[in-house]
């Protein structure tokens, strides 16, 4: 009996001992059920169950939940089942069909396959190549000791036999100067990877060499004719070239597994961050030391054209942190930082990339501070997903930060900032349940029990109830402000002195609820935050809403304009208050009119409309659409995100069509063009800025040189010479400058990156270039000129706007018909259009062409690309350009007499 009893007791330790394997497996983040083990291990659940409960009993293991049970190991044997590429295309999604591809090469039998790896310069092929390396032997598929050997076929293109013979080997005497045998690269990569860059530059008969190395296995080295050596090697090709006609069609078709590596705009915004975060966080342990950067440096460095991909973006980021460390270490400053005043000029550009501006904006939203910290493998760019961002300093901090960038005054960013608030803790008082569950997780157990007990003496005090989804909030919030403090931030609140006032009973509540958390915590609070905390208890009165009472419609031309502000907006104010219709180029304006009809009959409750368009052929909409309804309608037009903001957050506030039409009317930016009368054209300084590195030499010396060859039109034009080693100073000044006047062009040594033309100082030595600068001058004052003269001739009320977008039209068209155009017929030729354009917008007629049928015949190409480009004045000003002046324009272009 006895021995039985062992034998029994030896099949339960054994079934015990699977279990605990199994389980060590799973952690308190992931841990499993009976069932679940049961199933993996194909015995009965209640087995498995009897034995996890011993192993808890034992301290090996742990429980949680209830129905379903949930158990983890107090000593989980962490082993990552995933591959060097599954762990790769966590990080690098768009890569996943790369990956895959790669896996089946490597595993395909019975050695694999050959690769080719296509992409841009920069887009990573040489590090995928090494992934490859590391995953076949992960799989077996090659010996721990086998060798991943690399070469790039460029380094020798320009001598073919020395190229083939570091593939292939030479044996003695194969050609002049080989004095003796050497070994080639297939033979050191025997039994591993051979990875060869650029293939493109391996000659025809070294393809050759190779495919039949490919077929056989078998080569010879380079002057050998008898003797056959083998070698097991599997090849990695690269190119950044076509290779239908950069590679023999017999060494293609050699290599079926061809993987294309996208570039890094095809690889999306959101692992572009990815890799930037990958990339500081190299950098830190690099130089043992953490980094703080910016929020801009990284909106920067995701909207920056990066021409050569990864690799140009990875060796950017060092050039920005070795810049940033030799500041550290110099002048022994406190913490290693990158800021984005310290940019190089090319990578600042990305705060400025428009196609990308939102989407950059959304991926880094409410920031609480302005730098993010990279230390090794930690980092704050990434914030938690379970911790939604409910930060009401963070929102604050935000909303304040975007209204100075677009521009509001004071009163303006109050308003918006009390609807930022009243939207937050509305929020919190909605019916909806919050999820309580894994609360706990998110903010930890002593903020837990510190919030039950604020939300305990709150509904004490108050004799009321305070829901879960408050409760929710005071939790997320009070975590927020703990943190807060810890930081050494300050606690503000805009709102404090109106609800102290409005709401004197919560206020009292809330500074009663701070001794707790001071209490529990030993901290100091403000009276400040008593005035966040009090919004939590206003529930019933938060749920009360005003009314909107004007629908706000955006109509804009191109295909996302419209709909972008109107998100921004939607954005900034929490609530969908504008509505926006994109109207492509090619779509007539009756489309999008019906388009807005329909939006318009589906509405539930008919409101006043106030319609914001972009230019003058939208205008007319409003008197069509007051045929298919009964409510009131004004129209705007220039419409710009500024506007759309003030017209929403009028209408959120619930204000009259009338109120909300003159508050968007009169902001400023607006205002300007519905009051011609009112404004005065004042003469602007067009100025040549002379550069080095002091301002005093060279740039002097030019100064002077160039006063005595130009002709400054009598002080129209000046010349001011600049220092380029003081960075701020050149920021303070072309900012300076740019505000009384426009900066012609730049001469000099250096260039500061202005998009204006430069001379290097040998050029302004020459003569012909030095009346490239007396054309820029004229051509400049000559436009000055139609601005100061003939604006108030004009009957168009914005007269100064439509010369800058004619001569806009006229430049960018010149350098598609004829370059080479000079700067008097381009001035002649934008004088002749805005006059015609203004004769059109008065319903009068303009001069038919006298020769039309041999001007045809003699500039049909010239004639076909300005009747393309003029399709953009008629959309722009809502007009129909006759035939014959495009005839004229053409004319104008070709210099041609019209007689």
């Amino acid at each position: 009996m006895e021995r039985l009893l062992m034998k029994d007791w030896g099949r339960i330790m054994k079934r015990i001992d699977k279990v605990a394997e199994i389980l060590a497996t799973y952690t308190k983040s992931q841990p499993a059920t009976a069932m679940e083990i049961a199933e993996k291990l194909g015995i009965t659940r209640a087995n498995v169950s009897s034995d996890l409960n011993q192993l808890v009993k034992l301290n090996k293991a742990k429980k949680t939940g209830t129905k379903p049970i949930y158990f983890f190991s107090t000593t989980p044997n962490i082993q990552s089942k995933e591959n060097i590429l599954d762990t790769f295309t966590k990080k690098s999604p768009s890569l996943f069909h790369c990956s895959e591809q790669a896996k089946a090469a490597v595993l395909y039998p019975p050695k694999g396959m050959h690769i080719l790896l296509t992409g841009e310069t920069g887009v990573g092929k040489s590090m995928f190549a090494e992934l490859i390396f590391t995953y076949a032997k992960s799989q077996n598929k090659l010996k721990a000791d086998s060798k991943f050997v690399t070469f790039n076929c460029a380094d020798y293109a320009n001598n073919p036999q020395l190229l083939v013979g570091s593939i292939f080997g030479i044996s003695k005497g194969a050609y002049t100067g080989a004095d003796s045998d050497r070994a080639g690269l297939l033979e050191e990569a025997d039994g591993g990877i051979l990875f060869l860059d650029e293939i493109h530059r391996l000659p025809p008969e070294g393809q050759e060499m190779l495919f039949t190395f490919i077929d056989k296995e078998i080569y010879r080295r380079l002057g050998e004719t008898t003797s056959e050596r083998k070698a097991q090697v599997l090849l990695i090709c690269a190119t950044t070239e076509d290779i239908s006609s950069n590679l023999l069609q017999t060494f293609i078709r050699r290599i079926p597994m061809r993987i294309n590596i996208p570039n890094l705009e095809e690889r999306g915004l959101e692992e572009r961050l990815t890799l930037i975060s990958t990339f500081f966080q190299e950098e830190t342990k690099k130089l043992k030391s953490p980094i703080e950067v910016s929020t801009n440096t990284i909106r920067a460095l995701l909207g920056y054209h990066c021409a050569n991909n990864v690799g140009q973006l990875k060796a950017d980021i060092q050039l920005l942190c070795a810049k940033a460390y030799s500041q550290f270490i110099a002048r022994q400053e406190e913490a290693l930082k990158i800021s984005s005043y310290e940019l190089p000029h090319y990578i600042r550009e990305g705060l400025y990339n428009v196609e990308e501006r939102q989407k950059i904006w959304l991926l880094l939203p409410n920031m609480n501070s302005r730098f993010f910290l990279f230390d090794d493998d930690t980092t704050t760019l990434f914030v938690p997903k379970d911790n939604k961002g409910d930060d009401i300093y963070q929102i604050i901090e935000q909303k304040m930060n975007d209204m100075e960038r677009i521009g509001l005054d004071s009163t303006q960013t109050s308003e918006i900032i009390d609807t930022t608030i009243t939207n937050y803790y509305r929020s919190y008082a909605s019916d909806s349940s919050a999820d309580l569950q894994n609360l706990e997780q998110i903010v930890g157990s002593e903020i837990l029990a510190t919030s039950s007990k604020v939300c305990e003496k709150a509904a004490r005090l108050l004799n009321c109830y305070l829901s879960d989804n408050v409760r929710y909030g005071i939790a997320l919030h009070l975590y927020n402000t703990i943190q807060r403090i810890k930081r050494g931030q300050t606690i503000k609140n805009p709102r404090i002195d109106e609800i102290k006032n409005n709401h004197p009973q919560l206020f009292e509540t809330a500074q009663h609820c701070l001794s707790v958390i001071e209490t529990d915590f030993s901290v100091k609070l403000p009276e400040d935050e008593a005035g966040f905390l009090a919004l939590f208890f206003t529930a019933d009165e938060t749920k009360q809403k005003k009314r909107i009472k004007v629908e706000v419609i955006v109509v804009a031309h191109g295909e996302s304009t419209a709909t972008s502000m109107a998100n921004v907006v939607n954005k900034l104010l929490g609530e969908n208050i504008a509505f926006g219709f994109d109207m492509p180029l090619e779509e007539k304006p009756r489309v999008i009119l019906a388009r807005i009809q329909e939006y318009l009959k589906q509405k539930k409750e008919q409101k006043d409309v106030l319609l914001l368009v972009d230019m003058g052929s939208l205008i007319n909409f409003s008197d069509e659409l007051k045929e298919y309804t009964v409510t009131d309608i004004r129209c705007i037009e220039l419409v710009s995100t500024l506007h759309v903001l003030e017209a929403s957050r009028k209408a959120a506030l619930g204000a009259t069509l009338n109120e909300v039409y003159e508050s968007t009317v009169n902001i400023r930016g607006l205002s300007t063009y519905q009051q011609k009368s009112a404004i005065t054209l004042e003469q602007r300084t067009f100025y040549l800025l002379t550069l080095c590195s002091t301002g005093e030499g060279s740039a002097q010396l030019i100064k002077k040189m160039l006063r005595s060859r130009l002709n400054l039109r009598g002080g129209s034009c000046e010349i001011v010479s600049l220092q380029v080693a003081d960075t701020d100073l050149v920021t303070k000044t072309v900012n300076s400058l740019n505000k009384t006047g426009k900066i012609i062009c730049t001469i000099g040594t250096f260039q500061i990156g202005l998009s204006t033309p430069h001379f290097s100082i040998n050029d302004a030595l020459n003569e012909t270039n030095t009346a490239k600068i007396q054309a820029l001058i004229d051509y400049e004052l000559a436009f000055e000129g139609m601005r100061l003269n003939i604006t108030d001739m004009l009957d168009y009320p914005h007269g100064e706007k439509l010369i800058s977008t004619t001569r806009d039209w006229v430049e960018t068209l010149a350098e598609e018909i004829t370059p080479l155009l000079s700067y008097e017929i381009k001035v002649g030729l934008a004088c002749h259009v805005i006059c015609m354009i203004d004769r059109l917008l008065q319903g009068k007629n303009v001069s038919s062409f006298p020769k039309t049928e041999s001007f045809k015949e003699k500039y049909q190409t010239e004639i076909y690309k300005v009747d393309q480009n003029i399709k953009l004045l008629e959309t722009y000003y809502g007009i129909d350009i006759p035939k014959d002046e495009v005839f004229y324009i053409t004319a104008f272009f070709m210099n041609e007499s019209f007689l």
